[in-house]
């Protein structure tokens, strides 16, 4: 491969730009499983274009896909894919001959030599093994954030979800270390325009944004946490799962992955492991009190369900006899901890409005006692 000393930063920037202007033009359904990357989903596209070249020339879609491919991080599906395109159409050139060693000269037309320089230029982006090989995307996208309306709108998040965004974070954050090197522009400035009040108010949209993060940014802690616990509150369990098992060393030190942690085994019906990861949340948590106390809450919740029988009960039609072995299970749980609850009516005369009541009280004087 062509040394990078020989082509600089200004000489990458414009083939770059060629890259994210083709790019912009594919089916905007293509961006976002590029984008989260999906492998099956991309691999099936892959598998599309590989059906469908048929035709004479090898077509622009697919040379399209090939850098999509190569950008969202799923560099051996693009490898596979421009290999057959070369394979049909050899006399294109589609493949750079770097060292001279294949026969019979490639015969590229003006059109297909622009789009091989532009090839060319994104494997040696592609590989590139040191920082100033991140320059041109990252002046990509500092002009695209430059060029951002001065009026700060509750929508402008959704800028960040934009064909033209994506595509310039999937040129920043594909060459192999660039997420570490550019942690320190981009994490602060994402988790500003993506923070809390989108994850709440738009969680499927900030699921999509931070999951494509926490894939080619592993090691930043926001964009995991949001991941797994957005997938979580989503009843996407597995996945939250997958998330938090791939945490860092040093993500495993966070209280609130933990807290995450605990709320999924009680999710999947594991009381005692939740009760454990909130133990280990707030070892974690020492020397923040507010944060201390909030895990606390939480495991007391979680341990009343468990001594009461293993989970959240229903009380509702469950019928009179149901609701004096729950209330007889309050009194055992009560009398353990020592703990008076208030009176309540029982048998016939049980009303459900002032059982309902009696409920409240309950938890909360359990509460008090810890």
């Amino acid at each position: 491969m062509v040394a990078l000393q020989h082509r600089d930063a200004t000489q990458l920037r414009d083939p770059l730009r060629q890259v994210a202007a083709l790019l912009e033009t594919l089916p905007a359904e293509w961006l976002q499983p590029a984008w989260a990357r999906e492998r099956e989903t991309l691999k099936r596209l892959q598998q599309q274009q590989l059906q469908a070249m048929a035709g004479a020339q090898p077509p622009e879609q697919a040379v399209k896909l090939v850098l999509l491919l190569w950008c969202s991080g799923a560099a051996d599906l693009g490898d596979t894919l421009l290999l057959e395109l070369d394979g049909r159409w050899p006399k294109r050139g589609l493949v750079p001959d770097r060292w001279g060693l294949w026969p019979g000269a490639a015969e590229p037309g003006a059109q297909q030599a622009e789009l091989n320089a532009v090839l060319e230029a994104t494997l040696d982006w592609r590989h590139g093994p040191n920082a100033d090989n991140d320059a041109p995307a990252l002046a990509l996208w500092r002009e695209w954030v430059a060029a951002a309306p001065s009026t700060d709108t509750a929508a402008e998040w959704r800028r960040l979800l934009e064909p033209a965004a994506l595509v310039r974070l999937l040129l920043l954050l594909a060459p192999a270390g660039a997420a570490d090197r550019l942690r320190g522009e981009l994490e602060p400035q994402l988790v500003e325009a993506v923070g809390e009040r989108v994850v709440e108010q738009h969680p499927q949209e900030a699921l999509l944004f931070w999951s494509g993060i926490s894939q080619r940014c592993p090691s930043w802690d926001y964009a995991r946490l949001k991941t797994a616990d957005l997938c979580l509150q989503s009843g996407q369990l597995q996945r939250s799962g997958a998330a938090l098992a791939a945490a860092t060393t040093e993500q495993r030190s966070n209280p609130w992955l933990h807290d995450i942690q605990a709320r999924l085994a009680m999710a999947q019906g594991q009381p005692g492991e939740a009760l454990r990861c909130w133990d280990a949340a707030m070892a974690a948590a020492t020397g923040d009190g507010e944060l201390v106390e909030l895990l606390r809450q939480r495991r007391r919740e979680a341990e009343w369900e468990v001594e009461l029988g293993g989970g959240a009960p229903v009380v509702a039609g469950g019928g009179e006899a149901e609701l004096e072995r729950f209330a007889q299970r309050l009194d055992e749980l009560a009398q353990r901890l020592q703990v008076l609850l208030p009176q309540r009516q029982a048998g016939a005369d049980a009303d459900p409005e002032a059982f309902a009541a009696f409920l409240s009280q309950a938890e909360g004087r359990l509460a008090l006692a810890g």
